[in-house]
């Protein structure tokens, strides 16, 4: 522990900050005055000290790989703890996606000291010691932890000696945030420059050559030939992406970039495959790239820009960068910049003016004034209005869209003066869910046949679940009910689906008049389906989606012949 007070004094300081306040919110004590803290919140102080832990810890081994004096180091990790707190710090910087921070600046630790140095061969053994290090203080966290929780309980149960419950959090708080860590910071490589070599090369060559040739190559070559007919698909029949292509291409990408950081030092034994994936790695993202820049580009043109469209967005362009630098003879490979690159990207959208959340508040506010100034009529647009409103007053900016001289009141909330500003009420039954619809009516209906002559009763289908086991229709056909997106689906098992679009207006409608019986019809390539819901269920925000239908379903036989 001395050799980690001696290597990293500032990161133990703030490590130590954070267990004096961790322990000071166990024992219920304000340790800054009020004046200082004001309406932040204790966690918000914790997190933006473990923000200076991380920053100040990456900016001490960058000074120590380029051999900078003690002093320059620990001023430039100072620098670097005191920046990423006060990005924290939410009355300073309040738009700051701190997931993204923190998962950034952690990312960035064992990515600093290959700065403008190194190799990647460097940089992959750097971080395997370093990830040892990690663990072992994940060790010493438990069984320290554990260990002194054990003496104290057989001092209990054997002597009857009454330990305050709270000790034990006191414990395992410090422990947690000061020991443990400290523990882990000792045991960081001191050494910039080693790269895999002798019997440890042999054997880190096997276990990645293993997860490389028969586990992680052939999966994402099954899945990049899945994404690949998907946009056949879509090519050949016109169909709009459905919901969470997206993030089925952001995973595909992440374990592309993983295979790559994990396996690239010991390609020189692998199998044909895998030399064939990692050499041409990039030709299996343009298509899958393709495909997320497109669904994204619906979404937003629809919706508006949100966090998490946004991070989808960086992430497809860094890929894309990454794609493009492959072109670069000096970059083609490097591990660091494969591994640099996306958590810069990270940091500089998870804070400030050009972040996620500063991108996508200004993008629903052009969203709502366009809306509200169009003067809508309908429950739909009302709704989305409404929901757009209530995203920005959950992000402190509902003042931000009030109309001209909009004077704001003490004895009501922002967002309902804001709503009735704008002529929308807050109130409507509509929006009484917040984030969702529904309709639910069990009483009895009389329907006119009009040529159905099938009755499916009793049907139950969540988006969710993959639709309804076949049933067996009275001339032998045997249909799948399948609930997309806004789309009710029967699958014959030959033959090709039909996709019954459902009208979120309607959903929209009923969720307002749940005293009336409902009826749905429903028309796709020449087929007639009615819906008599009992209990329809749909979210409302982003976008109204139908999550659960139950009721019963009305078709023609002969429509299915």
């Amino acid at each position: 522990m001395g050799d980690a007070l001696s290597r990293f004094p500032v990161t133990v300081i703030f490590l130590f900050l954070m267990a004096l306040q961790a322990n000071a919110m166990v024992a219920d004590i304000d340790l800054a005055p009020a004046w200082i803290l004001g309406s932040v919140r204790d966690e918000d102080l914790l997190l933006a000290l473990l923000a200076a832990v991380f920053a100040s810890f990456a900016a001490t081994l960058l000074a120590q790989a380029w051999r900078l004096s003690a002093l320059i180091a620990a001023l430039l990790a100072l620098l670097a703890g005191v920046t990423a707190f006060t990005v924290m710090w939410p009355t300073v910087a309040d738009r700051t996606v701190e997931w993204a921070f923190l998962a950034s600046l952690m990312a960035l630790v064992p990515i600093a000291p290959f700065a403008g140095r190194g190799s990647g061969n460097a940089f992959w053994m750097f971080t395997a010691r370093l990830a040892f290090a990690a663990a072992l203080g994940l060790l010493a966290f438990v069984l320290f932890g554990g260990g002194i929780s054990a003496i104290l309980a057989s001092l209990t149960h054997l002597f009857g000696i009454d330990i305050p419950s709270d000790l034990y959090e006191h414990i395992w708080a410090s422990i947690g945030l000061f020991v443990a860590p400290l523990f882990g910071l000792g045991q960081t490589p001191r050494v910039f420059d080693e790269e895999p070599g002798g019997h440890e090369h042999d054997m880190m060559q096997r276990g990645m050559r293993a997860l490389g040739d028969f586990a992680a190559v052939p999966l994402l070559i099954i899945y990049a030939v899945i994404l690949h007919l998907y946009v056949a698909k879509i090519i050949v029949t016109g169909e709009v992406p459905q919901g969470q292509i997206g993030w089925l291409v952001l995973t595909y990408g992440s374990c592309i970039v993983a295979v790559l950081l994990l396996t690239k030092p010991f390609l020189d034994t692998a199998r044909a495959p895998t030399r064939f994936f990692v050499r041409f790695w990039p030709l299996f993202l343009l298509v899958p790239l393709f495909l997320l820049f497109y669904a994204l580009s619906l979404r937003v043109d629809a919706f508006g820009w949100t966090v998490q469209r946004y991070f989808l967005g960086l992430f497809g362009l860094v890929m894309l960068v990454l794609v493009v630098l492959q072109l670069v003879p000096r970059a083609r490979g490097d591990i660091r910049m494969i591994a640099g690159i996306p958590v810069l990207a990270l940091l500089a959208g998870s804070f400030g003016p050009q972040g996620a959340l500063d991108w996508s508040l200004s993008s629903q506010r052009e969203r709502f004034l366009e809306i509200v100034r169009g003067e809508p009529e309908d429950l739909q647009t009302k709704a989305e209005a409404l929901a757009v409103l209530r995203y920005l007053n959950g992000e402190n900016a509902a003042l931000d869209v009030a109309p001209d001289g909009f004077v704001q009141e003490d004895d009501e909330s922002l967002y309902r003066q804001v709503a009735h500003a704008w002529g929308l009420d807050p109130d409507n039954p509509v929006q009484r869910g917040r984030q969702w619809y529904s309709y639910d009516r069990g009483s009895s209906v009389a329907v006119a046949l009009e040529g159905f002559d099938v009755l499916l009763q009793h049907v139950k289908l969540d988006k969710e679940d993959g639709g309804s086991g076949p049933l067996s229709l009275p001339n032998g056909t045997r249909l799948k009910l399948v609930l997309n997106k806004n789309a009710l689906s029967l699958e014959p098992e030959t033959g090709t689906p039909t996709f019954f679009k459902i009208d979120t207006v309607r959903i929209v409608e009923l969720s307002a008049q749940v005293d009336q019986s409902a009826l749905l019809r429903l028309e796709a390539d020449g087929k007639q389906i009615v819906l008599i819901p009992t209990y329809l269920f749909a979210s409302s925000y982003p976008e109204t989606v139908l999550t659960h239908f139950s009721g019963g379903v009305l078709l023609r036989s002969s429509d299915w012949e």
